[in-house]
């Protein structure tokens, strides 16, 4: 006996038998499967969307971490650029004052030299966008590299006009002294050691032990050897271009009038002849017979630093040895 069912109809207030043929059950639960499916099948694909990483994805991703890793490489080169370059400005900075007497021409630019400032400054902004203005820095940097590379060449050319001269330029410090713990009285004011009184001080006197070697501090020509009054035992250098050199109070000489000296030769050994409180080595510089402060002359010796502690030593007020 087929089962049959009814279905209450609110409009005629009666109940109705229902179609329950095997056709109508088939349509309904077809229905109900695709209605299903779809559900499942947008399902999966929200979740495929998460969790499914697609060949599109996968570049995007790829090209982000390439992205990176060139945003890093530029970061740092970017930063030894800059150091390298400020090491260069400050060294043709001290030369050019040095040797040329002149302040090369300022290129210096304002720049990010700091990644993690970099990395603030641009929070939010994609890799790229970063990387693309480290170039930009870069581009910035490699001008200022060419323009220094001008002021080297024409720097060369100065040089090689003045190469006789340059050497002839006392430049060094007549005695060993690269550790500065020689005690210097310096040039200019200075109390006379035997009247008291305030003198003049033509020179740099080192106070070193009898017998300490002493060296010429330029090419040139020995043009004085002996005793001169309070001087005590002596020698003169002419290095031409109106520079000559002083050395007094020696002990022993090395060289004779006429010689040929070279900067670095040997020429005596300090002493305590002439007018002299204790063993020390006078040291003169003159430029058209006029005298100059030696510690002005010490730039192929001294570091900066170097030359600022000799600044500091020579320029102490008291009472000079000879």
């Amino acid at each position: 006996m087929a089962h049959v069912k009814y279905k209450f109809d609110p409009e005629s207030l009666q109940y109705k038998e229902q179609d329950t043929s095997f056709r109508s059950r088939f349509i309904r639960e077809y229905i109900g499967v695709i209605i299903t499916g779809i559900m499942i099948s947008i399902g999966l694909l929200l979740i495929s969307a998460y969790l499914i990483v697609t060949p599109s994805t996968r570049k995007i991703r790829r090209e982000n971490k390439q992205a990176n890793e060139a945003l890093i490489d530029l970061s740092i080169r970017f930063g030894q650029t800059e150091k390298v370059l400020k090491d260069l400005e400050k060294r043709d900075e001290n030369i050019y004052k040095a040797v040329l007497e002149s302040t090369p021409e300022d290129n210096k630019q304002d720049s990010i030299s700091s990644v993690q400032t970099m990395l603030e400054l641009f929070k939010g902004h994609s890799p790229l966008e970063i990387a693309e203005f480290i170039n930009n820095q870069l581009d910035s940097v490699l001008e200022r590299f060419n323009k220094d590379d001008e002021q080297y060449r024409n720097f060369a050319k100065d040089l090689d006009l003045k190469e006789k001269m340059l050497v002839n330029i006392p430049s060094i410090q007549p005695l060993q002294n690269d550790d500065l713990e020689i005690i210097v009285y310096g040039f200019g004011k200075r109390i006379d050691p035997f009247y008291k009184t305030p003198a003049n001080h033509r020179g740099m006197d080192f106070s070193v032990p009898e017998g300490t070697r002493v060296f010429a501090t330029a090419n040139g020509t020995v043009s004085f050897v002996g005793d001169r009054r309070g001087d005590g035992l002596m020698v003169l250098i002419n290095h031409g271009y109106g520079f000559a050199t002083k050395y007094a109070h020696l002990d022993k000489v090395f060289v004779s009038a006429g010689q040929k000296v070279k900067r670095g030769n040997f020429v005596g050994t300090a002493g305590n002849s002439g007018k002299s409180m204790a063993p020390h080595l006078h040291y003169e510089v003159t430029v058209n017979n006029e005298p100059v402060n030696p510690v002005n002359f010490f730039f192929a010796d001294l570091k900066p630093e170097q030359y600022e502690k000799m600044i500091h030593y020579s320029s102490r007020g008291g009472v000079s040895l000879d």
